[in-house]
C-alpha cells in the first residue's frame, strides 16, 4: 500500500468520467418475480482522466516526468495510492458525522456524505479534527487509511464527527498507458483510468 498523492496538473481537461460500480444479484422466480440481492454496501469507482497537455521541458519536475514518474513508482496497477480531484470535488468535510458511540467500540472509520449517501473514506494525509457530543478532542489516534482509534470504548449514543481533507484510495486499472508527444515539449495522455480500492 501506498500513500502517495497523485499530483493535479494543469493539462487535465474534460470530460473526467466518473462511474460507479455495485453488484447485485438479480433472479426471477417460477412466478416471474424479480429478486435482487444487493452485494455491496457502497461502490466503487472507476474515473476516466485525460490530459490534453503535458509539459516536457526537460526537467525532472515537469508533468510528464512527474506524471510518468508517479506512474513507475506504484508499479502500473501493482500499488494504491491517493488521489483528489479538484476539478470534480472539493474533498473536504466539515463537522461530518461518522459514527455514533455503541458502549463497546474504540475505532471507527471516518466517512463523507455525497447526494445523502454516506460512505466510507480510505484516505487522509493529516490529523482530522475531531469531535464527541459537539466536543473537540485530540485524545485518538488515526492512520492514512482513515481508522480512527480512541484510546477508550465511546459512549453509547455520542455522535461522532470530523472536519479534514480526505482522498480516493486508488490504483491504476492497467499496466500500460500511452503517452504521446504531440509536439517538442508537449504530450498528451488520451486515457488514464483509476479504481478506487476498499479496505
Amino acid at each position: 500500500m501506498s500513500d502517495l498523492v497523485l499530483p493535479i496538473f494543469r493539462g487535465l481537461t474534460y470530460p473526467i468520467i466518473k462511474t460507479n460500480n455495485w453488484s447485485t444479484i438479480q433472479q426471477k422466480g417460477m412466478t416471474g418475480i424479480p429478486k435482487f440481492l444487493q452485494l455491496y454496501t457502497y461502490p466503487f469507482y472507476s474515473l476516466k482522466l485525460q490530459f490534453e497537455y503535458l509539459e516536457d521541458s526537460n526537467d525532472q519536475n515537469d508533468d510528464i516526468h512527474s506524471l510518468m514518474g508517479f506512474y513507475n513508482r506504484v508499479g502500473g496497477s501493482g500499488q494504491d495510492f491517493l488521489f483528489a480531484d479538484p476539478l470534480f470535488e472539493d474533498n473536504t468535510a466539515t463537522n461530518q458525522v461518522f459514527g455514533v458511540g455503541d458502549g463497546q467500540s474504540t475505532s471507527f472509520r471516518l466517512a463523507r456524505t455525497y447526494g445523502g449517501f454516506t460512505e466510507p473514506v480510505f484516505g487522509i494525509t493529516a490529523k482530522p479534527i475531531i469531535t464527541i457530543a459537539g466536543v473537540a478532542t485530540t485524545d485518538f489516534t488515526w492512520d492514512t487509511t482513515a481508522l480512527i482509534t480512541f484510546p477508550s470504548i465511546v459512549t453509547s449514543g455520542a455522535e461522532l464527527a470530523w472536519s479534514g481533507q480526505w482522498y480516493y484510495r486508488c490504483h491504476f486499472k492497467n499496466d500500460t498507458s500511452e503517452f504521446q508527444q504531440i509536439f517538442y515539449g508537449g504530450w498528451s495522455l488520451e486515457e488514464l483510468e483509476l479504481e478506487t480500492v476498499k479496505l
